[in-house]
């Protein structure tokens, strides 16, 4: 069966295309059914830039077992599905558990990639967390693991210790050399940091920062020069200054993290920086229009908001002409413009994932 749609994006002309299978195909007289969708506007679905698919939730975060977090992926995943969110960035976790996200049926999970186990040394994040890889052994860890087939590579920037405060995990000479090493293997790096540590990600040459609540105006100005991306996550920043007490010393950073993001948010927007949105577990598994709210609340426009929860992060992974014959066959619709209401987002009237009607 073929069956035609109209696809009316927020800021183009209305054009209609069929759907074969699970791909968009031109129109032609093999059409056979037609979905009524020239009052609607169209994506081509929802993106979440940090999500964690082998964990429920941040309460959930420590005792898993690897059975436990390879269970978690088929929930997590159709969360995601459901709600219309139809491409994933899953930046890592505990271990490589978190590539087995690619074995599962493409049918009932969002398009996805994936880094492993996060890297970080010893005292540089969550004690008995992820992978712990001291300075002097990160490049030749980094070529170990370059070739890891979810795409990403995931390295913490920096971490607080006791009555010091945040400290660098890696030295900028070692983080370059690290990222060229995995960009010359075809990986992208993401770089989780809530301090200082971003300054060196962005001029070691990363991807992806992740968090980012002190990027400097120059960081901005060269992340967005070299095509890289901003995942803010202001929904996790918001519950961890609540989580460690609005006096604590975390939490008095984290607030300041939280007032910079509207001065940064605005300034990325302005020179065209790749910002997307990333849920990180504060957010529950499928629900990152609640993320789009909030870029929109921290500075963005409804329309930069919206592009950061959608078509941006279709863009970055390649996916730019996603809505034309040949592309696989996902877009949801909703009733009104989202570029002129981020909050639309929430109330898809119509999902298509891979050809077939989300229920």
């Amino acid at each position: 069966m073929t069956t035609l749609v109209t696809i009316r994006p927020p800021d183009g002309s209305p054009h209609t295309i069929a759907i074969e299978g699970t791909e968009f195909v031109a129109p032609d007289d093999r059409v056979t059914d037609e979905i009524d969708t020239g009052h609607l506007w169209a994506l081509p679905g929802l993106a979440d830039a940090h999500a964690h698919l082998t964990m429920t939730s941040l309460a959930g975060i420590e005792g898993l077992t690897e059975d436990e977090m390879r269970a978690n992926i088929p929930v997590t995943a159709w969360a995601h599905v459901e709600r219309g969110v139809l491409l994933i960035l899953d930046k890592g976790g505990n271990t490589d558990a978190s590539l087995v996200t690619l074995d599962h049926d493409a049918d009932l999970r969002p398009f996805a990639e994936v880094a492993g186990a996060m890297i970080h040394p010893a005292g540089g994040y969550m004690a008995n967390y992820g992978v712990e890889v001291e300075p002097g052994e990160l490049v030749e860890h980094i070529r170990s693991v370059a070739t890891t087939r979810g795409g990403w590579i995931k390295i913490v920037a920096d971490w607080p210790r006791r009555g010091v405060g945040p400290v660098n995990n890696y030295p900028l000479e070692t983080l370059t050399e690290a990222v060229q090493i995995a960009h010359d293997a075809g990986a992208r790096v993401a770089v989780h940091s809530m301090a200082d540590g971003a300054s060196d990600a962005v001029a070691a040459g990363v991807d992806s920062i992740e968090h980012g609540p002190f990027l400097t105006e120059d960081d901005i100005r060269t992340l967005a020069g070299r095509g890289g991306a901003w995942v803010p996550t202001v929904g996790n920043m918001r519950h961890w200054v609540e989580a460690l007490g609005r006096e604590s010393s975390g939490g008095r950073l984290l607030q300041a993290g939280l007032d910079r993001m509207e001065v940064n948010l605005p300034l990325a927007e302005e020179v065209g920086l790749i910002v997307l949105a990333g849920s990180d577990l504060a957010i529950p598994h499928g629900q990152i229009a609640e993320e789009a709210r909030l870029l929109r609340q921290y500075g963005l426009s409804d329309r930069a908001a919206t592009i950061a929860t959608s078509t941006a992060a279709y863009d970055y992974v390649g996916r730019k002409d996603s809505l034309t014959a040949g592309s696989t066959a996902d877009v949801v619709f909703f009733a009104e413009n989202p570029y002129d209401d981020v909050g639309t987002l929430d109330r898809p009237e119509l999902i298509i994932h891979r050809g077939q009607v989300v229920e």
